[in-house]
């Protein structure tokens, strides 16, 4: 019986953010943070069930009724095994979403059925040894997130890339062993954009990318990514302003300021692109203990220019205001991360933190002023499988 758990990390993006959507490069990191998935195969169940602890639910795939699904869709759309997929999982989810009664579930709960049932069906289907392979033994999954659902941490890439590596192994793509060649991880990537697409609509690709791949990524939209380099990961401050937003709204926003003033928003967009050139040889070399206290001075610098770049777009919110004020009083570089007006903010934080009573003084009014303060990295490693111990 297979048994194994999946911890898939979230990101941040540390600069490019709104200009990535300009063709602008954008640098993102992977966070200590992340999904955790187990799996386990039940021998006398014929149930597939999901406890999703983020979402506060529990999902139930009966495997006859899946099979049926499968064999359907085979005679259907003999040639072309997954084109027509997601359509005709959307169909299938909600009718079953119909029989079961008890009224529409909540969006997130729904999206993440269509996720599942999606991806599932996706890897069984193109399984590599069974053209007609079927799922006859039951298992049971229990999904847990140190990642908030819309605060633009890549928690849906995050939960899409666990989903994703763990039905791959499942149908027999690849097992624990191989799963980090590269053609695997290109394979969980794939399948994990495919779940952002039920999430998202249009993905950048930026999200599964990282959140597959770890470390830190240069990403231009259309042009794909290049790994950076990196020594080690970097020492941060997550601050939570708990302030929810919308980021298409926001995008929106912004798209409307760009067209009321098009050569200036411009020249920001050419800044934001010099300052991913100037950051990229500094986060490469930063921790070979050259000149390590004068790399990062230039990245706080950075990140005060990037910040205020931000600003001058419109991106920021009273709450964000509040977090950079503290941060600034106790001698700390910070900027917004993501859509902004709300989310999160990142706090760079020196080699050696801990001793550093200013640090701890930082953190205790932040949590005071009510904010959630997550200590982490960025630039760590990408998804990771390993055995579960009962």
């Amino acid at each position: 019986m297979l048994k194994f758990q999946v911890h898939s990390p979230g990101k941040v993006i540390l600069h490019g953010e709104h200009a990535v959507v300009y063709h602008r490069p954008a640098l993102a990191a992977v966070v200590g943070l992340g999904t955790t998935l187990r799996l386990r195969q039940l021998d006398t169940s014929q149930v597939a069930s999901f406890q999703l602890e983020a979402l506060n639910c529990t999902l139930e795939i009966q495997l006859p009724e899946f099979n049926d699904f499968l064999a359907d869709f085979r005679s259907k759309y003999p040639s072309d095994s997954t084109a027509k997929l997601l359509e005709a999982v959307r169909a299938e989810v909600s009718k079953q979403l119909e029989r079961s009664g008890g009224g529409a579930p909540k969006q997130h709960t729904q999206r993440a059925f269509v996720s599942i049932y999606y991806l599932l069906a996706g890897a069984v289907l193109s399984a590599p040894g069974d053209p007609k392979m079927t799922l006859q033994t039951g298992f049971q999954v229990q999904v847990d997130s140190q990642l908030n659902v819309g605060a633009g941490l890549g928690s849906s890439a995050s939960f899409g890339a666990a989903l994703a590596t763990s039905f791959l192994i499942l149908a027999g793509h690849f097992d624990r062993d191989s799963y980090m060649m590269e053609e695997n991880q290109a394979l969980i990537s794939t399948w994990a954009f495919e779940s952002e697409r039920v999430n998202h609509g249009t993905p950048s690709g930026l999200d599964n990318t990282v959140c597959t791949y770890g470390g830190m990524l240069r990403y231009v939209k259309g042009q794909g990514f290049q790994s950076l380099h990196i020594q080690k990961p970097l020492n941060i401050l997550l601050v939570d302003s708990r302030v929810s937003r919308s980021t298409a709204d926001i995008v929106a926003k912004v798209r409307h300021l760009g067209e009321a003033f098009p050569q200036l928003i411009e020249a920001i967009w050419q800044a934001c692109e010099e300052l991913v050139t100037a950051a990229v040889p500094l986060y490469e070399s930063f921790g070979n203990a050259q000149d390590d206290s004068a790399k990062f001075e230039k990245l706080e610098r950075l990140f005060q220019i990037n910040n205020d770049l931000l600003k001058a777009i419109g991106v920021s919110h009273p709450k964000l205001e509040q977090i950079f004020t503290i941060a600034f009083k106790r001698g700390f570089f910070s900027k917004l991360t993501g859509a902004g007006a709300g989310g999160y903010v990142i706090v760079l934080l020196p080699e050696n933190y801990e001793c550093n009573e200013v640090y701890w003084k930082l953190k205790e009014e932040l949590e005071s002023a009510g904010f959630g303060v997550h200590v982490t990295t960025a630039g760590g490693e990408g998804l990771r499988v390993s055995s579960l111990d009962d």
